[in-house]
């Protein structure tokens, strides 16, 4: 009888984060967001939590086992919906990097003004961070330097590439202090504004840079000590100037004049190619293959986007 009991259970719990209930996971998930940067962490009881959900207090157990697993689902929650809204944004305007971290920025403003919840907790100060929420506010912290790092170099070119973590951290500066405005002292900025401004101001450090030619403070050994956790691979950079590169030749090939039949069969090849240059870690002997049958389609004088996959595949290589 047990075992059927453990089993029905089972099935029931499979049912429920299956699909049928994921919506009350989600609204527990926002009604505790709430109540934490209203009431505080410590004075946000489950039962105020259930209140404000419309739901029985038991129903929250179901899920989280504690006020303290609430509060890490809650970070995970905020920074996975945060995170993969920036990479959209990076992706959508692959062609134009520097239009892209316009966009990638506005996007953290604009999340900032929509709900601003989460960096009130974080505000409030007296939380005692579990090891768990400490693992992933270093891993989280480190997406950003990484994804920002990558996005300098597309911008501002290879030759910025050993100053670009020092380039993130007043990139990463400027944003997380004009944040500050808004949540603290409630001061309403146009996101593309305070967008341009930032992106300005890191132009201004770019120049400055060059022209003193002084070394790197941040290097990735020093980035690695610090997130030994944390993989900051050297070669998502070249990943992303694989991806803008594909989307030029794709554009490049939909403009131009040839037969159907090698029209479909180049964009095939592309397809592929790009699909696997949106991944973090690109197999290596896809990329071979898919330049390999590239090449023996269209010419490289035809097509010099073609030489600069080739670069950058090598490099990955």
């Amino acid at each position: 009888m047990k075992i059927i009991i453990s089993i029905f259970d089972s099935v029931v719990k499979q049912i429920w984060e299956g699909g049928y209930c994921m919506d009350k996971k989600t609204l527990i998930l926002q009604s505790a967001k709430q109540q934490f940067a209203e009431r505080g962490y410590h004075h946000a009881t489950i039962q105020d939590i259930a209140d404000a959900a419309g739901i029985a207090k038991g129903s929250i157990y179901f899920y989280f086992k504690s006020k303290e697993e609430l509060l890490y689902a809650v970070f995970v929650h905020y920074h996975e919906q945060l995170f993969n809204n920036i990479s959209i944004a990076a992706e959508r305007y692959a062609s134009d990097p520097k239009e892209g971290l316009h966009q990638q920025i506005m996007v953290q403003f604009n999340e900032l003004m929509s709900d601003s919840s989460v960096l009130k907790i974080l505000s409030q100060g007296q939380i005692d961070m579990s090891e768990e929420i400490k693992k992933l506010s270093m891993t989280m912290r480190t997406k950003f330097y990484v994804c920002f790092r990558d996005q300098i170099i597309l911008v501002y070119g290879p030759n910025i590439e050993p100053h670009a973590f020092d380039l993130s951290v007043v990139l990463l500066a400027l944003i997380r202090e004009f944040m500050g405005f808004v949540v603290l002292d409630n001061v309403q900025f146009l996101t593309r504004d305070v967008a341009e401004y930032i992106v300005s101001r890191l132009d201004d450090s770019v120049q400055g840079i060059i022209s003193s030619k002084k070394e790197p403070m941040l290097t990735t050994n020093i980035m690695k000590s610090i997130f030994p956790e944390v993989s900051i691979t050297e070669g998502s950079h070249a990943v992303r100037r694989l991806y803008i590169a594909v989307d030029k030749l794709i554009r490049a090939v939909e403009g131009d004049q040839l037969e159907d039949a090698e029209r479909n069969s180049v964009q095939q090849i592309l397809e592929v190619l790009q699909e696997e240059a949106a991944k973090s870690h690109p197999r290596r002997i896809v990329l071979q293959g898919m330049l390999a049958l590239l090449q023996g389609k269209v010419r490289e004088e035809q097509y010099p986007e073609i030489s600069e996959i080739n670069k950058i595949i090598t490099e990955l290589i």
